[in-house]
């Protein structure tokens, strides 16, 4: 019975999972991701101790999908790169990323290596991009066969999946990304502040 007591108190705080016809596993630590911070993939593993890596899957310019070509506004014929990139986080997958950057604001980016530098770096340093703020928008999806071999994810699992559009300091959207995350390995952390309201109160007679 301590046991039982014991198992149970150590999967309560997140240390330990218990499957049914699997057995006990000593759980992973999640990555835990601080939405007031603008970081890349590498930056966020860093911070966090870890040792980024990434393998690039596809990398390619394309005529884009309406929605994309007018997020970027850019005219009918006018590219956008894409990047397909499987990220690590100490050697194990932790999300499959495509990002899509419009080639006006980075002609000849097919000539560095993105899987050893910081795409981030990369627009930052040889572009002159001021990158400034973007917007997250996060949800859970089954994953497909694809997703599922190349981030080595169990059966049954669920994957987090974060859509970003990102902007530079002048206003101008630069990426367009999403990521899909272990949903065993990643979580997202949103600090909430209460908007301070007037109190009126009845003049004293």
């Amino acid at each position: 019975m301590t046991l039982r007591q014991a198992m149970s108190l150590l999967e309560r705080e997140g240390l330990i999972n218990s499957r049914r016809g699997v057995g006990t596993m000593v759980a992973h630590n999640r990555l835990r991701k601080q939405h007031q911070e603008m970081r890349s993939f590498s930056e966020e593993i860093r911070a966090r101790g870890g040792r980024p890596e990434s393998r690039l899957i596809s990398l390619e310019l394309a005529i884009p999908a309406p929605s994309v070509r007018d997020f970027f506004q850019l005219r009918e014929q006018q590219k956008v790169y894409e990047i397909q990139r499987l990220r690590l986080n100490d050697g194990e997958p932790l999300a499959l990323e495509l990002a899509r950057i419009p080639e006006r604001l980075c002609p000849g980016l097919e000539r560095f290596d993105l899987a050893k530098a910081s795409l981030f770096e990369v627009l930052e340093q040889s572009y002159g991009l001021t990158l400034e703020a973007c917007t997250e928008e996060i949800s859970a999806e089954i994953p497909s066969s694809r997703q599922r071999n190349l981030l080595s994810l169990p059966t049954r699992m669920a994957v987090l999946v974060v859509d970003r559009k990102s902007y530079a300091d002048d206003g101008r959207p630069f990426e367009l990304t999403r990521s899909v995350y272990r949903g065993d390995r990643y979580s997202s952390i949103v600090h909430s502040v209460r908007e301070k309201k007037s109190i009126l109160r009845a003049p004293s007679s």
